[in-house]
């Protein structure tokens, strides 16, 4: 079953048994998803429309770099049902475990967003079928307003 989240301007459809969190008091705002172990994570970050993409992805590099030691980044791939204009994928180790973070900047009509996704290597890929179902029930319900 999904559950949906509108608020904010924004609605998508998400896992019923995901723990939402709903961060909106600071700058970015943002709004969380968690699986119900806590070992996967979706995340919105919600920037002003004259943001530049490249200081959320600086900023967002910046924190991970500051958290995590040895990590290693590439850049995100765009593919047809991506509307990213800039993104990164991170690897790195939190306890023993390889964890695969992606981080996509899309920019709409009103909004600056970005988008975090993070799951255990092993898992990223069946996870990010999730992660993708959510991404596109949000931009689509933002290009039907």
């Amino acid at each position: 079953m999904t559950a949906k989240y509108d608020k904010l301007g924004l609605e998508f459809l998400y896992p019923e048994n995901w723990k939402l969190i709903d961060d909106v008091s600071g700058s970015p705002q943002v709004i969380t998803l968690e699986t119900p172990d806590g070992s996967t994570t979706w995340s919105v970050h919600l920037y002003p429309l004259e943001t530049d993409i490249d200081s959320v992805l600086k900023e967002a590099i910046d924190s991970l770099q500051q958290t995590y030691e040895d990590i290693e980044f590439s850049p995100c791939e765009s593919s047809a049902d991506d509307a990213s204009e800039g993104g990164v994928e991170a690897l790195f180790y939190c306890l023993d475990f390889l964890i695969r973070a992606e981080l996509k900047v899309v920019k709409t009509s009103e909004k600056c967003l970005m988008f975090w996704t993070q799951a255990e290597d092993r898992d990223y890929d069946k996870q990010n079928l999730v992660f993708k179902a959510i991404t596109i029930s949000l931009l689509q319900s933002l290009k039907a307003n």
